[in-house]
C-alpha cells in the first residue's frame, strides 16, 4: 500500500510541476505562436513580436463601446515609441464579411492593423469574456495587464504603465 501511495504522490507531483513550471510558456498568459491573418491577408504569429510590448485590442464591428475605444488606443499608440510597442486590433466577428470589417476599420480611422479571429482562437485562449478588452504583453511575451472597457479617462494611466512595460 505504501508503494502505491508513493507512486501516486510522485505522479501527482510531476504532473503538477509540468503545469506550474514557470520555465514552460503558458498559452493563456504568453504570446501564442499559432497562425493568424491580418485583414490584409498577410499571415502573422504573435510570437513574431517578442522583444516589443504587444497590445491587443479585442473588438467587433457591432460593438459600440469598441468604436469609442479606438480613438483612445490611437492616442495611446501615438504617445509611445513605435520601436518598443506593437498595437493590434483583434476582430472577433464570427460571420461578418471581410469587406465590411475593412470598411468599418477605415471609418474608425484605426491607426493600427487588425487580425481576424472569427473562430475565437485568441478570444478563447486568453479568456476574453467581454469587449472591448485590452491585453498587454511585456517584451518577454508574458501577459502583464488586462482591461475590460476603454475610456478616454484611462489614457493617463495607460501612459504611466507604458513606461514600466517598456523597461
Amino acid at each position: 500500500m505504501r508503494v502505491l501511495f508513493v507512486s501516486i504522490s510522485i505522479f501527482i507531483s510531476s504532473f503538477a510541476l509540468s503545469f506550474c513550471n514557470p520555465a514552460l510558456p503558458n498559452p493563456k498568459t504568453n504570446l501564442v505562436s499559432f497562425p493568424l491573418t491580418f485583414t490584409s491577408g498577410e499571415p502573422i504569429r504573435l510570437t513574431d513580436y517578442k522583444g516589443k510590448v504587444v497590445i491587443l485590442d479585442f473588438r467587433a464591428t457591432w460593438c459600440e463601446p469598441c468604436t469609442k475605444a479606438v480613438p483612445v488606443v490611437n492616442k495611446w499608440r501615438r504617445s509611445v515609441p513605435e520601436k518598443d510597442f506593437v498595437f493590434l486590433g483583434v476582430n472577433s466577428d464570427e460571420h461578418e464579411e471581410l469587406k465590411k470589417i475593412k470598411t468599418h476599420i477605415k471609418s474608425l480611422s484605426m491607426e493600427y492593423p487588425s487580425v481576424l479571429d472569427p473562430e475565437w482562437k485568441l478570444t478563447e485562449n486568453y479568456e476574453v469574456d467581454g469587449i472591448p478588452c485590452l491585453l498587454v504583453f511585456n517584451r518577454e511575451g508574458q501577459l502583464v495587464y488586462r482591461q475590460a472597457g476603454i475610456d478616454v479617462t484611462d489614457l493617463p494611466g495607460l501612459l504611466v504603465r507604458s513606461k514600466v512595460w517598456m523597461q
